[in-house]
């Protein structure tokens, strides 16, 4: 009997020490699925697979934000959209034809592939391997900006289009602050375009936003894109109207070149009695606002600069800028650097314009972002001012009313004097 117990206890320990279980110190498992294992591994050379594997540590979605899991998968060079494949754990990746000869890959996760929660992983992948006897080490930096908005264009597709053999397309998408980064692409000549897709083909398709600059590439290079709709009509008057007596603002229906200045001739303001009403000056409509802001400010310093300070106000706190308010990394948005277009001009009259008056406003010489320009002409009625409401700011004529004191005391209207409060027998 005891024999058969020391037995039992033995098997026991073996199944204990055997069975798996989490390492010291708790589980170090991610929130989300991670990359584990890819074939070929990246950086390998003189490869050339039939399928391209990419493992997680845990199971994936079959689609990646609702759609397709091609769309969310990059192979550059870029021959159209890859063949992707889900295999629960990972997904396997081959070209739309074949893989080139002596052509290094990079293989490029996108964000938005999910888990079984349907959650999407925040993160993406880069795998580079080649086909031949090196990778290239040169790449391509760069920010797409929106030229219209002014401002950082996230997720714009970037393409470097080989000068000599346009079939070679390099690919990859701009994060979130419009940063892009092409790398493992040979020294050479390339045509580099970012777009602003409407229609997810990676490829440019008629009203969708581009912009294209040439760069020669040695080691490294760096080029910024700003995205604008390539339109080729002129601009035309949209809305003319009264933005005081003596300045009329238009609105065009597409913007002009920035940082070119619009002489008086080009507005020719007639009136019914065909007599022209002298121009002063043309401006965009941003410098007339930043001239208002800039009076603006003027006018409040002068008017603070003239008050007494209260000595029981107390001062105004400081905060140190070297004190951090928190410990999450921030990443700094990239600012454009060339001026933004303007679709709005404020023409500034030598005299006011008669209430009810009707004028024709012509504009020559605008010219779009493409150069290109025309003429344009539109009708102006002066309107009324907008009446002045002086209801709610005139003093009254009428004295104020006497407020009635509630806690005042009543005084008894009759003449007998009160008896007094006798104590209880």
């Amino acid at each position: 009997m005891r024999h058969a117990l020391i037995v039992i206890a033995a098997v026991a320990a073996i199944a204990a020490c055997a069975s798996p279980g989490l390492p010291p110190g708790g589980p170090t498992v991610s929130a989300f699925p991670r990359v584990i294992a890819t074939l070929p591994e990246t950086g390998a050379v003189n490869v050339r697979p039939n399928k391209v594997l990419v493992r997680y540590d845990d199971v994936i979605g079959e689609q990646a934000a609702g759609r397709p899991l091609a769309r969310n998968v990059l192979i550059s060079p870029w021959d159209g959209e890859p063949r992707v494949e889900w295999r629960r754990t990972g997904i396997s990746v081959q070209p739309r034809t074949n893989w080139r000869a002596n052509t290094a890959y990079t293989i490029t996760v996108l964000p938005g592939l999910s888990d079984l929660r349907g959650q999407q992983i925040p993160y993406g992948y880069v795998l580079r391997f080649s086909t031949g006897a090196t990778i290239p080490t040169s790449v391509i930096r760069g920010v797409a900006f929106d030229w219209i908005q002014n401002r950082a264009l996230p997720k714009a597709t970037i393409l470097a289009i080989d000068t000599k053999d346009t079939s070679i397309v390099h690919l990859t998408v701009a994060d979130s602050t419009g940063r892009f980064e092409l790398g493992a692409v040979p020294a050479g000549r390339y045509l580099m375009r970012a777009i602003d897709e409407r229609t997810p083909n990676r490829a440019l398709d008629p009203r969708e936003p581009w912009d294209t600059a040439t760069i020669t590439l040695l080691d490294s290079a760096r080029t910024d894109l700003y995205v604008f709709v390539h339109d080729t009509t002129p601009a035309r008057i949209t809305e003319p109207r009264m933005l005081d007596s003596a300045s009329i603002a238009i609105v065009l229906d597409k913007p002009l070149q920035p940082g070119v200045t619009i002489p008086e001739t080009a507005a020719r303001v007639l009136g019914a009695d065909s007599l022209p009403v002298v121009v002063r000056s043309i401006v965009t409509g941003a410098d007339e606002r930043a001239a208002r802001a800039t009076a603006d400010s003027l006018a409040r310093t002068r008017d603070t600069s003239l008050r007494t300070p209260d000595a029981n106000v107390p001062p105004r706190r400081t905060i140190d800028p070297m004190r951090r308010l928190d410990t999450l990394p921030v990443v700094a948005v990239p600012v454009p650097t060339r001026a933004a277009p303007s679709a709005e001009l404020v023409i500034k009259l030598q005299r006011p314009l008669p209430v009810g008056a009707t004028y024709r406003i012509t504009l020559t010489g605008l010219r779009n972002l493409l150069g290109n320009s025309g003429t344009t002409s539109r009708l102006l009625i002066v309107p009324q001012p907008a009446p002045v409401d002086t209801t709610a700011t005139a003093p009254s004529s009428r004295p104020p009313a006497q407020r009635r004191d509630s806690t005042a005391r009543t005084i008894p209207t009759s003449t007998q004097p009160i008896a007094p409060l006798r104590p209880p027998r």
